[in-house]
């Protein structure tokens, strides 16, 4: 025999090389990277920017609606050099009950707005280190893949050397495997080069060097396919177009009942004298603008409906975005399966046409170089069988981020 049964045997009957990297994924070490990538964040913006952020202090008034002001007059008398009257006044411009309680409600949605402005920042860097995470453990995947193909081929490439120098078959065979091997090489080089990019991600956003082992995500479910519309509804963008949405409405409601105007209170000291009197008043005034009407102007409401405008069709554009991205990978996943599947008919399929050949190429029956393309057939098969499985829980980790969901 040209070559061992044993051996060929040996290779046709390996086992299905599955994915070591099952769905107990380990969120905490995730939530880690998560937290840490949020942090080097944060760090760098301070670092770049113009003033330290313990130099910015901003605040707003309680009640004041603008700056205290104070007013001096003098009037002295053409007829009576004697005669003249002196005022000082302080003026305090109050906000009215109403702008108060606009800005107390503007106020929780400018913090709702920060919140959800954080979220989204922790769903951006989540997307990023899950396609660091993947890119690097595919790659990592396809290169054990090419390790095993590479061995099984140069155990039958020492086998065939022996027969060949030993003149009992013809030098092509070496050839064909070596040529085999030389694609294998090949391809290895762009996986290489795949996996250092990944890991270079995730070390500009962690600081880290070692990729977490865990990485899948699939022990979180997705529970969009109960109420889509209403897990789209919490997505952190989603949330913040819509709190953006509020607070403008919410301040172009005030600026038109004229709560921005303000109850503007004096307190007033005169003091009038002349030949015969010298009197001196304290007193208190108050100014309350009439909300009769609309406040605004027509440029204003115009720039307001605009704007208005815009961000419904943002909101609008947000939601389909969402729901075609989530509708695409519900048919990916499906394909996915459906490709398992066949993948596994196909690797049965390609172990029993790689055995049948191997009699029949014994018997010189069929050319050597069609039992090898069949061969490596079924290993390819092998191959892309475990890299299915492998996009299954890098697929479940994209459904999570389109749905909002972070690390």
């Amino acid at each position: 025999m040209s070559v061992s049964t044993s051996c060929i045997k040996l290779c046709l009957l390996a086992t299905l090389v599955s994915s070591s990297f099952l769905c107990h994924a380990a969120n905490s070490e995730l939530s880690q990277a998560l937290s840490t990538s949020q942090a080097r964040l944060h760090s760098l913006s301070q670092s770049g920017g113009q003033l330290p952020q313990s130099q910015i202090s901003l605040s707003s008034s309680a009640w004041l609606n603008g700056l205290p002001s104070i007013s001096l007059s003098h009037l002295g008398s053409l007829d009576n050099g004697n005669s003249y009257e002196q005022e000082l006044s302080l003026n305090l411009p109050i906000k009215s009950p109403a702008l108060h309680s606009s800005d107390k409600l503007i106020k929780q949605l400018t913090q709702s707005i920060q919140a959800q402005q954080v979220a989204l920042q922790g769903l951006y860097l989540s997307g990023l280190l899950r396609q660091s995470l993947w890119e690097h453990r595919l790659a990592t995947v396809k290169l054990a893949q090419l390790d095993r193909k590479s061995q099984l081929l140069d155990k039958l490439h020492s086998q065939q050397k022996q027969l060949t120098d030993a003149g009992e078959l013809p030098i092509a065979h070496i050839l064909l495997l070596e040529r085999e091997l030389v694609d294998i090489a090949l391809e290895r080089v762009d996986l290489n080069q795949q996996q250092a990019e990944a890991l270079a991600l995730y070390q500009q956003l962690t600081g880290q060097d070692q990729i977490p082992q865990d990485i899948a995500e699939t022990a979180r479910p997705l529970s969009a396919s109960s109420q889509p519309n209403d897990i789209l509804a919490q997505h952190p963008l989603w949330q913040l177009l819509s709190l953006q949405k509020q607070q403008q409405r919410l301040i172009i409601q005030s600026q038109q009942a004229g709560d921005k105007d303000p109850w503007t209170v004096s307190l007033t000291a005169k003091n009038t004298a002349d030949n015969q009197v010298d009197d001196q008043q304290l007193g208190i005034a108050v100014s309350v603008p009439l909300t009769l009407g609309s406040a605004l102007s027509q440029t204003e409401l115009s720039q307001w409906q605009q704007a208005n405008t815009e961000h419904t069709l943002n909101l609008d554009r947000t939601y389909i975005e969402l729901k075609t991205q989530l509708k695409k990978l519900e048919q990916q996943q499906q394909n996915l399966l459906d490709q398992q599947t066949l993948l596994t008919q196909a690797l049965h399929l390609s172990r029993i046409i790689t055995e049948e050949l191997a009699k029949v190429k014994d018997q010189n029956q069929v050319s050597y170089e069609v039992w090898l393309r069949r061969y490596m057939d079924a290993l390819d098969t092998e191959s892309r069988l475990a890299l299915n499985q492998v996009a299954q829980q890098q697929l479940h980790s994209q459904q999570l981020q389109a749905l909002g969901i972070s690390l």
